[in-house]
């Protein structure tokens, strides 16, 4: 028997995954459903039941597939206590079986051209291009007795070409399952109140976060970004933005300041580190102790003992409108492999009400990068001298 121990996944998605004779799956829905969790475990119990099985797991750029799935896939192997052998720069795991696992990111897709699979899972869909997913369809056609090739999609169903391709059209190569929070019974308490709470907040996103059904979001804060592949060699500054997490990400960023334009060069972007942890982090991410790190003031604890460690850590100022008005008169230049950031600032908005009207406050939900910008950003230019005109005197103090 291939089964090690005895382990929870969602069921509503499992014998979905079980039971569908479809090509190309489609697993939607709200955030926290279970989707990728589920999927992972299926995944793995397939390589190690048939051998000789290659599976492609994908997501659009790299950086991100390398602290989520990637990341997942391990932890699950290292639950179960699997043996495998990782090629950590080819992103490849093996089993004993001769079963492979590829890890790769479509900002090289040149990785992937000549190779064939027999699974193929496309995880946080909404991020590749229709073009995209015809040529991961083409790798999908290695022949391996004892099972039938498959493509698996995942994600929230953020307005994009996914709902017109397989939502709204009956493709007789496709199965479609629909999920939300609620068929996840082992989903923390804390996240199913926050995502209940969207309801309060934003209806758009209480219906493509909480409700799993596709809408088409309005009202985004920020126009002034561009991605860039490329980074200045220099900067005048740098400084770095601390959002504190747990069960959510704890989220650092590293900021360049140059010519008045803002640079988001790295991040770090994590859930489940404790404050030690995050200590060590910061000492391999942060490349002079003596830089100004900005960090929620809520958290003065974590700030106090950050500061012990020997980093030059102060609380940020949370003026959120103001900050948010600071950030819209500056370029913000986001480098490509800051993904999480990148999808952060493409989906931050205003909230907006039952009738469509769009309020003067941001939606509170999957914002942390956002914070950790702001906070950095905005206090550091509240506090020097030579921007003193952008704000009002009286404002003036220790925060």
């Amino acid at each position: 028997m291939l089964m090690i121990k005895t382990v929870n996944v969602v069921g509503k998605i499992y014998d979905f995954l079980v039971n569908t004779d479809k090509k190309i799956n489609v697993i939607y829905g709200s955030a926290g459903s279970g989707k990728s969790y589920t999927l992972a475990y299926y995944i793995i119990f397939k390589v190690l039941e048939v051998s000789n099985v290659r599976v492609l797991i994908t997501r659009k750029y790299n950086p991100s597939l390398k602290t989520t799935v990637y990341k997942l896939i391990k932890e699950i192997l290292e639950e179960l206590n699997v043996y495998y052998k990782e090629n950590k720069t080819e992103q490849i795991i093996t089993f004993a079986n001769n079963s492979e696992i590829y890890f790769r990111g479509l900002d090289d897709a040149e990785k992937i051209k000549s190779a064939e699979f027999n699974i193929v899972w496309m995880e946080e869909a909404t991020e590749f291009e229709r073009v995209d997913f015809f040529q991961l369809q083409l790798r999908l056609r290695r022949k391996t007795a004892g099972i039938e090739n498959r493509m698996y999609l995942t994600f929230n169903p953020e307005y994009s070409w996914l709902i017109e391709e397989f939502l709204n059209n009956e493709r007789k190569d496709t199965a479609v399952l629909h999920t939300t929070y609620k068929d996840n019974v082992l989903l923390d308490k804390d996240y199913v109140m926050s995502l209940e709470n969207l309801k309060y907040q934003d209806e758009t996103y209480y219906q493509i976060y909480a409700l799993g059904i596709p809408a088409k979001s309005k009202g985004f804060i920020y126009q002034n970004y561009k991605i860039i592949g490329m980074l200045p060699e220099t900067f005048d500054n740098k400084i770095y933005g601390i959002d504190f997490g747990f069960n959510n990400p704890s989220v650092i960023l590293e900021i360049g300041l140059k010519d008045d334009n803002i640079y988001i060069i790295k991040e770090l972007y994590e859930t489940h580190l404790t404050n030690e942890e995050l200590i060590t982090k910061l000492k391999s991410f942060v490349e002079n102790v003596n830089s100004e790190i900005y960090a929620d003031s809520a958290e003065p604890a974590r700030i106090e003992e950050i500061s012990r460690a020997g980093f030059n850590i102060f609380p940020a100022k949370k003026d959120v409108k103001d900050g948010i008005d600071f950030l819209k008169r500056k370029m913000i230049y986001l480098y490509k492999d800051c993904t999480n950031t990148i999808k952060e600032i493409q989906m931050y908005k205003w909230k907006e009400d039952r009738k469509g009207n769009v309020l003067d406050e941001p939606v509170k939900f999957n914002d942390h990068a956002m914070d950790a910008l702001r906070y950095a950003v905005y206090t550091y230019y509240k506090w020097n001298k030579n921007w003193v005109s952008v704000f009002e005197k009286d404002d003036w103090g220790v925060f």
